[in-house]
This record gives structure tokens, sequence and C-alpha cells, in this order.
């Protein structure tokens, strides 16, 4: 029959058990110990100063580079000669005019009417109108289609 010794340690790398805490009476209630969680850590004092003056100088400083580079284009311009200012190509535009048809035109007025009545609580016109909107709408529709 093997010895304890002569045979390997199941347990071995693992860590004992910790012993249980004895049972406790019936009805009373037994809270487990608090965890005591990490805080995290706060930087020091310093390192938040000396980012806040790296903010600061940074903003002073490209405030500073950025308006004197404003005032940089209009100086550069007045020096220049007129001869080797380059020309200027004159704008170039496409005009294109949208017409509306009649239709689109007659649904727009049909829905200001509609919304007229709408506001103005007049619900005895709304359905006459309603059809004759619908008509105008499908008609401006069909118009605009390709």
């Amino acid at each position: 029959m093997p010895r304890k010794q002569d045979r390997p340690d199941r347990d071995a790398g693992v860590e004992p058990d910790k012993p249980e805490p004895a049972p406790a009476a019936a009805g009373t209630l037994v809270l487990p110990t608090p965890v005591q969680v990490p805080r995290p850590a706060l930087l020091p004092a310093w390192l938040l100063i000396l980012l806040a003056m790296t903010l600061a100088v940074g903003l002073v400083a490209g405030f500073a580079l950025g308006s004197t580079r404003a005032d940089e284009p209009a100086k550069a311009s007045a020096t220049r000669s007129p001869a080797t200012q380059p020309t200027t190509a004159p704008p170039t535009s496409v005009v294109v005019r949208l017409t509306a048809t009649s239709a689109c035109l007659e649904t727009a007025k049909r829905a200001d009417q509609l919304i007229d009545l709408l506001v103005t609580n007049e619900r005895d016109r709304v359905p006459r109108l309603l059809i004759a909107y619908n008509v105008a709408s499908r008609q401006c529709r069909m118009d605009g289609a390709p």
C-alpha cells in the first residue's frame, strides 16, 4: 500500500481552504465581510498644475501666432507689384431656372387653404378641399416624374 508521501500531491499550488465560518443560529442573518476596493490613484497636485500651465501657455502662444499671421497676407499683397499679381478669371456661373408646373402651384395653394381651415377650426369645408388637394398633388408628382 502506497504511503501518503509516495503519492503526488493533488493540491500542490492551490491555496489551502479558508476555515468556514461557524454556522449561525436559525433566524440570524450572516453578512459577508466587506471587501475593500482599491481607490484609483490620484494625480499629484504638481502634475495637475503642470498640465494647466502647459495648456495656458499653448493657448496664449496659439492666439499670438494666429493674430500675427492674420495680418501678414494684407501686408504681403500691398508690397507686391501689379505685374506679379495673378490675373483673376471672370467667375463662371450656371443658372438653372426651375419652373413649377401649374399643378404644383395649385397643390401649394390648396395646402395653404387646408392649413388655414384646420387652424381656424372650420372643418366642414375640409373634405371637399382635401379631394382637390389630392388631385393636384397627384398631377404635380406625375409632371415631375422623368
